[in-house]
């Protein structure tokens, strides 16, 4: 053993880990989805009207397929309140994008009463769509709730949202192993899955980008199963899984983080050879599986800040089956006297010692399902209410800034919507004030500009409390513009608050960083952004005081500049981040700083971009991902992953996935400013790293794995151990990358999940 694992054992004593592991009595509560009063809107369309009934008698079957045989793109079918008895799978057919199905949460339930092993709701070809609000009841003999199906074509952002799957014999969402095409960046957030064989079973190549946030899943028998794919899974709650919690086995990096487990067989089992995994500050309690409650037979693995209570008697929690596996570890513990990896494992063992901030979890018990959600009080309808057209030609700037105004005056959760259309503008609307929405129905609300050219289409200025949501700005499919900026955040030194969800900005496939997109210029340290879902080119300037949270986002590139060079205290932290057929997916300029736990990089020309100049600060960059994956550009060359242009500081990359089209993996550097760069957990799969370095670079490896490309090349291979340069004293200097991390997660559970569910 190369590292004593005694250094794993908790400092503290026993009593103190377990009143950190317990299950306090408040926590032992169930919660379920919230009741959503919604306010039907103009262009929604009611089950109801085709004659549905939802009293939990009559056979609505019939019914609620003709109202999804209406299904368009831009389409929002309504499930009011109510028991919907379904004999027959109901089946959403597109090719269509930008669809919505929409009920009031736990008030709205479909129920299953057909033949045995029949799935309950099926849909094929529909992608930026969203499923809101509805309870599905498998009554023990539907074999699935929701099949998605994607033989129509490539599913991708499609959002799962406050949905409940019960007794389920397969799966409550289970994607098809027989697609033409695939499912995609979607995402599970605050959904639950209960008695069901498989809470979600994505099992094929291709269904990657899998985010799971505040679900939870009792008593299924395997709640998370990832045969293929790839996942991150956040604060999410396990109670009693008979198999396992978590089935990992990607074909690209994923991360489990901040999620808690009570009375499963085993939490994690990780099987891919070529696939990193990060385990964040989890809480495991009362696991039963004497192999243990993480099972590990992978590719790297970083493990930290995890504490475990309550399992078999003198079993470790942590069990290592894998000659190979590198695990790097810090901060972690059990209880009692027990080591947390099992004595005389096998593998590389890699230990951090501890930094200057900890985990935020504190109990095993922490749950993240919400059982209320916020929707709008009033509802101020851009058509309905002002006379706008939306048919992409009359001029509907002067009837949406009314909606707008009307919204803001109104204040108190109001909501200025903009049914599904096509709005041209002529001017910039500007959104400023507190307490209230602004939005539309999705992909298919679209914004277009016929102003002058180089305007900007949306301005907000000194938000408080406000939201964008579900909504097109200048984005490439609403048509070629002239507009300079989509749109532009400001601040003016006030305290702002501003939420983008479900926006949809110019950059995807476009290869053009610097065009369009969402800009924040000059924010400072009383700013907080949050974006749970956007898509597009983002750019930061000058607002390295701010603080921005972005949960999910989608294509296009970040580019973060400015030279201010003392207000730099904020955070620019990303989870979930996609980036595929761009330049570059990413430029820090000036030594910013920026945090990245989950990037994921496909068919981009280059990966990352980062630059410095006299007088600028160091900075410190750390970046965890899934994979990187270059297309040769038309030059005819390899992308270039790492590309240093006299920055100044520290870069922390990986764990990621070095992917196998990359026959090798260029890191360039030219300048005398000193930076460190520290590669950590990665796999190099079937391609090799390459180095061209200026003065001012010194370059860290540590528990990187290899698959070889061929007989020939042994670097960071399985056969050779010489692939680390840092002993075991110099790993503390990985201990910022971590801190980063906690500081991340730690501003996701203040951000978004405050409150312990009740």
């Amino acid at each position: 053993m190369e590292y004593g694992v005694r250094m794993l054992v908790a400092v503290v004593l026993a009593g103190s880990c377990m009143s950190t592991c317990s299950v306090t009595a408040a926590e032992n509560r169930s919660p379920d989805i919230p009741a959503l009063a919604w306010t039907q809107r103009s262009d929604w369309v009611n089950v109801r009207r085709f004659g549905a009934r939802g009293d939990g008698k009559f056979d609505d079957t019939i019914a609620i397929q003709k109202a999804f045989d209406t299904v368009r793109s831009g389409s929002s079918i309504y499930i009011p309140p109510g028991v919907y008895r379904v004999t027959k799978t109901l089946r959403i057919v597109g090719p269509a994008i930008g669809v919505t199905v929409i009920g009031h949460g736990r008030d709205t339930t479909l129920v299953w009463r057909g033949q045995k092993g029949g799935a309950l709701l099926t849909d094929d070809g529909l992608a930026v769509s969203r499923f809101v609000g509805v309870q599905f009841d498998g009554r023990g003999v539907a074999a699935a709730g929701f099949l998605h199906e994607s033989h129509r074509r490539f599913e991708t952002e499609v959002r799962h949202q406050h949905l409940a799957f019960r007794n389920f014999t397969d799966a409550g969402i289970l994607v098809s192993p027989k697609d033409k095409y695939a499912l995609a960046e979607t995402e599970f957030k605050n959904c639950l899955f209960e008695s069901c064989r498989r809470g979600v079973a994505f099992v094929s190549f291709n269904d990657y980008n899998y985010t799971f946030d505040g679900c939870e899943f009792r008593r299924c028998k395997i709640a998370i199963e990832c045969r293929h794919g790839n996942f991150y899974a956040r604060n999410c709650h396990f109670d009693r899984s008979g198999e396992v919690d978590i089935h990992s086995g990607p074909e690209h990096a994923s991360s489990v983080r901040r999620c808690t487990s009570v009375g499963s067989r085993a939490f994690i089992r990780h099987v891919n050879p070529v696939s990193p995994l990060t385990i964040q500050d989890c809480r495991v309690a009362k696991w039963t599986g004497a192999a243990g409650a993480v099972i590990l037979s992978g590719a790297p693995v970083v493990m930290f800040d995890c504490a475990f209570s309550g399992g078999p008697a003198g079993k470790s929690p942590v069990r290592i089956n894998r000659t190979a596996q590198r695990l790097i570890v810090s901060g972690n513990r059990t209880d009692g006297d027990r080591d947390v990896i099992r004595p005389g494992h096998k593998g590389r063992l890699y230990v951090i010692p501890a930094g200057k901030r900890k985990g935020s979890l504190r109990s095993a018990g922490r749950r993240f399902l919400k059982n209320r959600a916020t929707v709008p009080t009033r509802v101020f309808d851009a058509r309905a209410d002002f006379g706008a057209k939306g048919d992409g030609r009359v001029d509907d700037t002067i009837a949406l800034q009314k909606a707008i105004d009307a919204a803001r005056k109104h204040g108190r959760g109001a909501i200025a919507y903009f049914p599904t259309g096509l709005y041209a503008i002529h001017r910039t609307l500007r959104i400023t004030g507190k307490d209230y929405a602004v939005g539309g129905s999705g992909f298919q609300t679209r914004l277009r500009w016929k102003g002058a050219e180089g305007g900007t289409m949306i301005e907000v200025r000194d938000p408080l409390n406000v939201t964008l949501e579900n909504l097109a700005v200048g984005n490439h499919d609403s048509g070629k513009m002239n507009n300079g900026i989509d749109i532009l955040q400001v601040g003016s030194g006030r305290p702002s608050r501003m939420t983008y969800d479900g926006v949809f900005v110019y950059g995807m496939y476009q290869r053009k960083p610097l065009v369009k997109g969402l800009h924040f210029r000059g924010l400072g340290e009383k700013s907080v952004v949050v974006a749970p879902h956007v898509q597009g080119n983002l750019r930061f300037i000058d607002s390295a005081a701010a603080t921005f949270l972005f949960n999910c986002s989608y294509e296009g590139s970040v580019v973060v500049e400015g030279k201010d060079r003392v207000r730099r205290g904020g955070m620019l932290g990303f989870q979930t981040r996609l980036s595929t057929l761009t330049t570059h997916g990413l430029y820090v300029s000036d030594n910013h700083s920026v945090v990245m736990s989950d990037f994921y990089v496909e068919q981009a020309d280059d990966g990352f971009v980062f630059s410095g100049g006299p007088g600028d600060v160091p900075g410190r960059v750390t970046i965890q991902g899934a994979k990187v994956d270059f297309t040769r550009n038309n030059k005819s060359r390899e992308g270039t992953v790492l590309d240093i242009r006299g920055y100044g500081g520290e870069v922390f990359f990986g764990p990621n996935q070095f992917y196998a089209s990359l026959p090798r993996v260029p890191v360039v550097h030219k300048g005398s400013a000193k930076v460190d760069v520290f590669l950590w957990g990665n796999c190099f799969y079937k391609t090799h790293l390459e180095t061209s370095k200026g003065p001012g670079l010194k370059l860290h490896l540590a528990g990187n794995e290899g698959v070889a490309v061929n007989a020939a090349d042994k670097v960071l291979s399985h056969e050779n151990r010489a692939d680390d340069n840092m002993s075991p004293a110099e790993l503390i200097r990985l201990a910022p990358a971590l801190d980063d991390l906690r500081r991340l997660g730690a501003l996701d559970l203040k951000i978004n999940h405050s409150e312990v569910p009740k």
